[in-house]
């Protein structure tokens, strides 16, 4: 079960970024902290484990908010884009891995997109995760929706006229290992 303290904290955060007179990207460290928080506390009851990589294949929506959150960690340019870019979910599958995806693992793990810390698999296996399963009519991996951080994300994007996009269309070549 989840402390009253943590349930308060994430249903309160709505509220709170508004209260957040900083840069929107302030606005943002405070959601992803808080995604953080709640999935340390509920990850022991996913089925996700270091180096499965599925997750990785799948349309990463972000905005231009965190590209720029995620290039400026991470020491890295994004692209620029004058508008948003929509793209069908079919069009990802296991020759898409996410140009950040190194060796099976997030190589940018601290710095991740909020739609990635909310992507995790809660039944009993990861049946549903592995590519040639996607396409299934029934095809549904149980996770649960964090209203409050989905709230909190739209208030702080609406306030930047947002561009949004895939994580490869922002960032085409990942991260230069050096």
């Amino acid at each position: 079960t989840v402390s009253p303290e943590l349930k308060a904290h994430v249903v309160g955060l709505p509220k709170r970024v508004t209260q957040i007179s900083a840069r929107p990207v302030i606005r943002l460290k405070e959601i992803l902290n808080t995604a953080d928080q709640i999935f340390d506390h509920a990850g022991k009851f996913a089925a996700c484990a270091r180096g499965c990589g599925h997750c990785c294949h799948v349309s990463v929506p972000i905005t231009q908010l965190e590209a720029r959150y995620m290039g400026e960690n991470l020491g890295i340019t994004p692209v620029e884009l004058k508008q948003s870019i929509k793209h069908e979910l079919t069009e990802f599958g296991s020759h898409t891995p996410c140009p950040f995806l190194k060796n099976g693992e997030c190589s940018i793990y601290a710095f991740r997109p909020l739609t990635c810390r909310m992507h995790m698999n809660f039944d009993e296996d990861n049946y549903w995760c592995l590519h040639e399963n996607w396409q299934r009519p029934e095809a549904e991996i149980p996770r649960p929706t964090i209203q409050p951080l989905i709230d909190a994300y739209h208030v702080t994007i609406s306030s930047v006229a947002p561009i949004m996009a895939d994580i490869r269309d922002f960032f085409p070549n990942g991260k230069v290992e050096s």
